[in-house]
C-alpha cells in the first residue's frame, strides 16, 4: 500500500512540475506575443495606411491601400511613381509652406516664376486646388492654392521696350490648407520679384501646429555628404555595427570604418584605410540609405529609384538591411523601381525574413488615358508565384 501511496505521489509532483513548466511556457508565449503586439501597434500609429491625391502634377486621381512597413511601386517610366512619393513628402510634411518648392529643387528644377509655380497642378489648372489625404493614427488632409495679390508698385517705362505700362507687378505664392482630424489649420508663402535675379520670401505659419512626423528623401541622385551628421549619431550611439554588415554587402573585406574630416575611411585589409568614394556609388547609397533611416526613427522615408548603383546580386542582402533597419528603428519606407531585380531581391529577403512576412507591400501602377494612377497590390505570395511562374510585373 505504502508503495502505491508513493507512485502516486511521484505522478503528482511530475504532474505538477508539468503544470509549472506549461504555466511558464504559456507567460512566455503571452509575454513575448504581447510584446510583439505592442511594437506592431506602435508601429501602426505612424504608418499610412493609404494615401489618396487628386490633381497633383500628371496625376488627375490616385488612391492606394494596403500600404505596409515597407513599400515597393515599380512601373513604367512616367507613370507617376516619383510623383508619388513627391505627394507623401508632402502630406508628411503639410504645415511647411516651402515644401512643395524644395521637392522641384530637389529634382533640380530652381526656378520660381509664377508660371514655374503652375506645373505642380494638373493640367496647369489652378482654379482647382491640389489635394491629398492619408491616413494613420489620424486622418491628414491637404490642399494647395495659387495664391497672387496685386502690390503697389506700378512699372512705367518697360526697362526693355522702352514702352509706358500700368500694368500692376504682383506677388505670387502658395497657400497650404489642412487639416487634422478635421481641426483645420493654414499657411502660405509669398513670393517678391525685387530685381531680375533675387526673390523675397515671405512664409506664414500656423503656431497652433507642430509637426511630429519625421520624413527625409532620398532622390536618385542623392547627396552623399548630408549623411556624415547621421552617421556621426551612429557612432556616438555605437550602433555602427549595423552599417558595416550592409557594407560587407559591397565589400566582404570591410572590417570598419572611422570618419576623418568629414570624409568616411574604410578598412578593406590594405596598409592603410581608403576613402569610400573609392568603392563607388553603391556603397555611399547603402550608407545615405541607412543612416538616414537610423537619422528617421518612428517616422517615413522615401527612396527613388533604389536599385541605381547596385549590381542584382546584391539586392537581396540590401533588402535585408533596409527592411531590417526599417523594423528596428520603427520606419516605413516608400521606395520606387523599375527594375525586375529589386522587384526580386526583396521577394528573396522576405521569403527569407524571420519577421512577419507580411511587413511588405508590393505595388504596380499605371497611368491610365484618363491621368489617372491606377495600383495593383502585390502580395509576398502573389509576387512569388508570378516571378516563379515567368510573368511580366512591371
Amino acid at each position: 500500500m505504502a508503495k502505491i501511496l508513493h507512485k502516486r505521489l511521484k505522478i503528482i509532483t511530475f504532474a505538477a512540475e508539468m503544470s509549472e513548466e506549461r504555466c511558464f511556457q504559456a507567460f512566455l508565449f503571452r509575454f513575448f506575443t504581447g510584446f510583439h503586439c505592442f511594437f506592431a501597434s506602435k508601429l501602426s500609429t505612424i504608418m499610412f495606411r493609404n494615401i489618396e491625391i487628386e490633381r497633383f502634377r500628371g496625376i488627375d486621381h490616385s488612391r492606394i491601400d494596403g500600404l505596409k512597413l515597407v513599400n515597393l511601386f515599380f512601373g513604367k517610366n512616367n507613370c507617376g511613381k516619383s510623383s508619388l512619393l513627391d505627394s507623401i513628402f508632402l502630406i508628411s510634411g503639410l504645415s511647411n509652406p516651402k515644401l512643395p518648392l524644395n521637392v522641384n529643387i530637389l529634382r533640380n528644377y530652381r526656378r520660381l516664376d509664377k508660371s514655374d509655380l503652375l506645373l505642380d497642378f494638373y493640367a496647369l489648372d489652378t482654379s482647382r486646388p491640389i489635394l491629398i489625404k492619408a491616413q494613420n493614427e489620424e486622418m491628414r488632409e491637404l490642399s494647395i492654392s495659387l495664391l497672387e495679390t496685386s502690390n503697389s508698385k506700378i512699372n512705367l517705362l518697360s526697362e526693355e521696350n522702352n514702352v509706358a505700362t500700368t500694368d500692376a507687378e504682383s506677388d505670387y505664392g502658395l497657400s497650404m490648407q489642412w487639416k487634422i482630424n478635421g481641426t483645420s489649420y493654414a499657411s502660405d508663402i509669398i513670393l517678391s520679384r525685387k530685381s531680375e535675379t533675387e526673390l523675397e520670401q515671405k512664409v506664414r505659419l500656423d503656431a497652433r501646429y507642430n509637426e511630429r512626423l519625421s520624413c527625409r528623401y532620398l532622390t536618385s541622385k542623392f547627396d552623399f555628404y548630408t549623411s556624415i551628421e547621421g552617421l556621426v549619431n551612429v557612432m556616438q550611439n555605437k550602433d555602427e555595427k549595423f552599417i558595416v554588415d550592409a557594407l560587407k554587402v559591397i565589400e566582404p573585406n570591410l572590417n570598419d570604418f572611422v570618419l576623418w574630416q568629414n570624409e568616411v575611411l574604410v578598412d578593406v585589409g590594405y596598409e592603410k584605410r581608403i576613402p569610400i568614394n573609392m568603392m563607388g556609388d553603391g556603397a555611399r547609397k547603402i550608407l545615405s540609405i541607412l543612416t538616414t533611416i537610423y537619422e528617421c526613427k518612428q517616422g517615413v522615408v522615401l527612396i527613388d529609384e533604389i536599385s541605381n548603383g547596385f549590381h542584382h546580386s546584391v539586392m537581396k542582402d540590401l533588402w535585408k538591411c533596409i527592411v531590417s533597419a526599417a523594423e528596428k528603428n520603427q520606419v516605413q519606407i516608400y521606395a520606387t523601381t523599375h527594375d525586375i531585380d529589386s522587384i526580386r531581391g526583396l521577394r528573396d529577403a522576405m521569403l527569407e525574413f524571420e519577421g512577419p512576412k507580411d511587413a511588405v507591400a508590393f505595388f504596380k501602377l499605371q497611368k491610365t488615358k484618363a491621368c489617372e494612377l491606377k495600383s495593383y497590390h502585390y502580395s509576398l505570395g502573389s509576387v512569388d508565384y508570378s516571378l516563379n511562374q515567368e510573368i511580366e510585373l512591371r
